[in-house]
């Protein structure tokens, strides 16, 4: 698969790792670009120093190109994008916050810059500050979105339609009919979080995994606040998730690490059924899209 996105970034297919804070980690920011995508550190909650051990830990496990996500109102992202200027990072995404804050020392340094956005509005602002391309995220999206609650098939068309910089979509993307809408509502690639959490490298504990396999279309929520929302798993799901460990029912489901607070979740949890290695969910993935272009093009 080669478009303009994985020429300029160098990879094999036009998929990149959602940068999801605590979870986006070293093992699986690697298997992502390794298997050809581009992995994405989720750097938000790390200081400089974690940050750093964090990019060696990728660099040590693979030599294709990976990026990092750093959210403009986190607390540490002043020094989280020096430590990307010093350790050279090709790639960072930007999220929550004005694009024009750090786009332009970034670009100077050759880093090239992707402003998630969830409206018209904002992708117009990310353009007007740089940014290499844009990532629309729809509001199926786990973690904090928007409190339009704008759709991904309703967004993405709009997006592409306003700006002239490269669009990838994100937000309820998690298999070959996914990258394939999103490819036909012109993003020339996708973003994908939820589902590279149930991946074998994904450092999240056991339980976690096992409710993204247990999860229906409607068992994630909104909490809303007064200046964003955040789409989480449900308390019943959890309460599912904890009656079938007791009665053993989860067999094969293994996890690392620890995970405190609530569960984020897009709803495309709903479309997951079992945990995979991340290089067998990027190559699923580029295969249906491929088939499916395929048979629409025999269709017509």
């Amino acid at each position: 698969m080669d478009n303009p996105i994985c020429r300029r970034l160098g990879i094999r297919y036009p998929i990149l790792l959602g940068g999801m804070a605590r979870v986006g980690t070293a093992p699986l920011a690697a298997a992502v670009s390794e298997a050809g995508g581009l992995g994405i550190l989720g750097a938000t909650t790390w200081g400089p120093d974690e940050f750093r051990e964090q990019i060696r830990r990728v660099r040590a496990a693979t030599d294709r190109p990976f990026g990092a996500n750093i959210p403009v109102s986190a607390p540490h992202s002043a020094s989280q994008v020096q430590v990307a200027l010093e350790e050279k990072l090709p790639v960072v995404t930007t999220s929550a916050g004005d694009p024009a804050r750090y786009t332009r020392v970034l670009k100077d340094s050759g880093i090239y810059v992707l402003h998630v956005v969830p409206m018209v509005d904002y992708a117009l602002l990310a353009q007007e500050a740089g940014v290499d391309a844009v990532i629309a995220e729809g509001s199926e999206s786990g973690g904090f979105t928007s409190l339009e609650e704008i759709s991904t098939l309703v967004l993405v068309p709009q997006v592409v339609d306003a700006v002239r910089v490269p669009v990838l979509a994100a937000g309820g993307i998690g298999d070959g009919r996914g990258l394939a809408a999103a490819l036909a509502l012109g993003a020339v690639g996708v973003q994908v979080g939820t589902r590279f959490l149930a991946t074998k490298e994904a450092e999240i504990p056991g339980d976690y995994k096992l409710a993204l396999v247990m999860a229906k279309e409607t068992d994630t929520r909104l909490l809303r606040t007064e200046r964003a929302a955040a789409r989480l798993m449900k308390d019943a799901l959890r309460k599912r998730v904890d009656e079938a460990l007791e009665k053993g029912e989860a067999p094969g489901i293994e996890g690392s690490g620890t995970y405190s607070g609530a569960w984020a979740a897009g709803q495309v949890a709903g479309l997951i059924r079992e945990i995979v290695p991340a290089a067998q969910l990027i190559e699923e993935m580029v295969r249906n899209a491929a088939a499916i272009f395929r048979s629409q093009a025999a269709a017509f």
